[in-house]
């Protein structure tokens, strides 16, 4: 009896646990589909109640007012070419610290580790960007936005390529496979989950950073989502409504990216697990 006393409690406590996080996570989210859909004047009289009549017409103003189909473009660009190029980059900079082919490999490593606890250094960058004319266009902003995965992109990969037997590479010496090719046909495939991680980390960083714009960016046309709904509160601080539209909009393909991924993720975290 005690022990089934004890399996209730610790179900009740789970399950209660589920719920409390539950509210702190998605209530927030809920509100804010609420208010997309709530027109202005029924919104303004009686903020907490859910819409009478659902206003769908939101999202057609807040998309032509913020200039978001464009900003989106912008940012799907910046995303991808910034994310896919730190999990490369990561992946070049792993396999010699993995297997020691250089000098204080173990410094470089906690070198690049320290990265993923340091804030970014937007005065640094933004000198950095005036001086090598990375100011105000797309490729500069790109190449100021490889920073923030590529810590955690070679702390990953250097923990997956050091499970990889070195008489493999040994193999692949005496087969003649070049060291590109050995990367791209043995490596790539065996730390799959890691770079998989990478590219998704470093696409959910630069998607959703909103300083890097402000600071780095000054023409409208180059915007991504983030600045453009930056500007749009701006502009528009009582349209609580169409903001919220807004941000229901630009949150859309991340959401849809990560449903889509959630197989992969989840044969990722598997693999992971039993390699580890």
């Amino acid at each position: 009896m005690r022990a089934l006393a004890a399996k209730r409690s610790r179900v009740v406590y789970r399950a209660s646990g589920a719920v409390v996080i539950g509210l702190i996570f998605f209530l927030p989210v809920l509100y804010a589909v609420m208010i997309a859909f709530e027109q202005p004047a029924h919104f303004l009289r009686n903020p907490l109640a859910p819409p009478l009549h659902p206003a769908f017409g939101n999202f057609v103003l807040a998309w032509r007012a913020a200039n978001l189909g464009e900003e989106l473009l912008n940012t799907v660009l910046y995303s991808v070419v910034a994310s896919a190029t730190s999990t490369v980059l990561g992946l070049l900079i792993a396999f010699p610290l993995a297997r020691r082919l250089i000098r204080r490999a173990s410094a470089v490593y906690g070198a690049l580790a320290a990265g993923l606890f340091l804030p970014f250094a937007i005065i640094p960058l933004f000198v950095e960007a005036r001086f090598l004319h990375l100011y105000d266009n797309r490729i500069g902003y790109i190449i100021l936005h490889v920073e923030p995965g590529l810590p955690l992109a070679v702390v990953l990969l250097t923990a997956f390529i050091s499970s990889v037997p070195r008489e493999m590479d040994e193999a692949a010496v005496l087969d003649g496979a070049g060291y590109l090719r050995y990367l791209v046909a043995v490596i790539v495939p065996l730390t799959w989950p890691a770079l998989l991680i990478s590219f998704l980390y470093g696409f959910l960083a630069v998607w959703n950073d909103i300083i890097g714009p402000v600071v780095f960016l000054v023409r409208p046309s180059l915007f991504p989502v983030t600045r453009g709904i930056y500007n749009f509160y701006g502009a528009n601080q009582s349209e609580w409504t169409l903001l919220a539209a807004a941000i229901i909009l630009a949150s859309l393909p991340v959401v849809v990216l990560f449903i889509a991924s959630q197989r992969q993720l989840m044969q990722s975290t598997i693999a992971g697990a039993t390699k580890g």
